[in-house]
C-alpha cells in the first residue's frame, strides 16, 4: 500500500506524493534532513554515523538543548532512563545522551518514512 493510507490510491497519486516527500526537508532535533537520508536512518540507524549526531559533544548539546522533548518521547515509547541503563549495560549518562538522541532522531526517521 502507498502513501501512508489503508485506502486504495491511484498510482499517479502515489508518485505525485513520493515526489512531493522527496522534495522537501524535515528538521528534527535542529538539524534538516531529506527524505531519502531519513529513510536510511530508519532503516540502519542513527548510531551507524548521521551528520549533526555523530561527536560525543554534538549529542550532548543536543539532549542538553532538546532534553525534555527526547525525554518525554522516550518515555512515549514505553521506556525509563532506569530501564535503559539496565538493558544497555549504560555507565555513564552520556551513553544515555547518547542512546536516546539516536532513538528519538530513528523514530522520527520511522514515523516519517513509514518505514
Amino acid at each position: 500500500m502507498c502513501c501512508l493510507s489503508d485506502e486504495f490510491i491511484s498510482s499517479t497519486h502515489c508518485t505525485n506524493h513520493m515526489t512531493a516527500l522527496a522534495n522537501r526537508t524535515w528538521t528534527i532535533l535542529g538539524e534538516q534532513f531529506e527524505f531519502d537520508e531519513l529513510k536510511d536512518i530508519a532503516q540502519y540507524g542513527a548510531d551507524t554515523g548521521v551528520h549533526g549526531f555523530t561527536y560525543s559533544s554534538d549529542l550532548f548539546d543536543i539532549y542538553e538543548e532538546h532534553s525534555d522533548v527526547i525525554d518525554d518521547h522516550i518515555e512515549s515509547l514505553g521506556y525509563t532512563m532506569g530501564e535503559i541503563f539496565t538493558e544497555r549495560g549504560f555507565d555513564t549518562l552520556q551513553q544515555y545522551r547518547e542512546w536516546a538522541c539516536w532513538a528519538y532522531l530513528e523514530s522520527m526517521a520511522a514515523v516519517i518514512t513509514d518505514y
